[in-house]
């Protein structure tokens, strides 16, 4: 558990006292954070390539990451749905704009799987001769993390308004215990170790972390299922936040989970107008804050 926060927060903390007033400093740190990313699941996919009994291996993570999705987005909906309808949001009336970037945001989520598939032919390939450390991607997350907390700093963002916004406090205390019950119930369907679930449900959407932490403390087996679980959560969110932004604000934000806050954020905007962005900005910031927590708790139960 230390170990998990100390990879988490340390870095977090760190970058989020460096105030950057250049923009190309902070270029710098965007590209760098995607390039670590990048890095991550490339060795997250050649490690999960050298496994033994790859071939019978894969369909279970599939199978087990594909529950995880349906059980954790039914919990999340059908909680936040009552949410809405108990405790509406005073909006003023919008019109929703053209979201033209979904599927270029497809096209980069699959980027994101291509580089797993690309690791995973490396490691296959190279399983004879060389062997690769199981936690070669975790000096990368720190990297990544600590590019986060310089975004998090420089986001203009006081955390005064993140904590003071009640509704972004409701909307993330509902989702995450929705997301942790969603654990229990596929703790019995999966039949997993209840540990085991609640740090797969403890991700929400954070899936360079997740899978990091996961890999590193029970094998790319798990890594593999965090990842594939909370970046199916991402495609999902392209299609279902306008779907739900019109009659359900607070469940479209918090389908989003932790990428409310960024890669979701102009979706959430563009489907719910500028109204809407506050809400998103303390939620997505209150989950991003958790979510370690939660999984380096829940990995040192195990």
């Amino acid at each position: 558990m230390i170990y998990g926060l100390l990879i988490a927060f340390v870095p977090l903390f760190i970058g989020y006292l460096f105030k950057v007033r250049s923009s190309r400093i902070m270029n710098i740190v965007n590209k760098l954070m995607m390039y670590s990313l990048y890095l991550i699941l490339l060795a997250m996919g050649v490690v999960l390539g050298q496994l033994d009994d790859l071939g019978e291996i894969l369909p279970k993570i599939g199978v087990i990451a594909l529950g995880l999705s349906v059980i954790f987005h039914l919990c999340n909906i059908g909680s936040l749905i009552i949410f809405d309808k108990f405790y509406p949001m005073k909006r003023a009336s919008f019109s929703a704009q053209v979201i033209s970037s979904r599927w270029q945001q497809i096209g980069e989520s699959l980027l994101l799987l291509g580089m797993v598939l690309i690791g995973g032919v490396i490691g296959f390939l190279s399983k004879t001769f060389i062997t690769f450390p199981s936690n070669m991607s975790t000096y990368a997350l720190v990297v990544m993390i600590f590019c986060v907390g310089v975004q998090l700093r420089n986001s203009g963002i006081p955390l005064r308004e993140v904590f003071f916004n009640k509704r972004g406090l409701f909307t993330s205390v509902i989702f995450m215990l929705s997301g942790l019950f969603g654990g229990v119930i596929a703790a019995y369907i999966l039949n997993l170790p209840m540990a085991h679930a609640l740090a797969l449900a403890s991700g929400f959407g954070w899936y360079s972390l997740s899978s990091v932490l996961l890999n590193d403390a029970w094998g790319p087996f798990y890594g593999s299922i965090a990842f594939f679980n909370d970046l199916s959560r991402e495609i999902f969110c392209l299609f279902s936040i306008p779907f739900f932004m019109r009659l359900f604000p607070s469940t479209a934000v918090g389908l989003g989970g932790a990428t409310s806050l960024d890669c979701m954020l102009p979706v959430i905007q563009k489907s719910g107008g500028m109204q809407v962005v506050p809400l998103a900005i303390s939620f997505g910031f209150i989950v991003n804050l958790v979510a370690p927590l939660l999984l380096a708790f829940f990995i040192g139960l195990a």
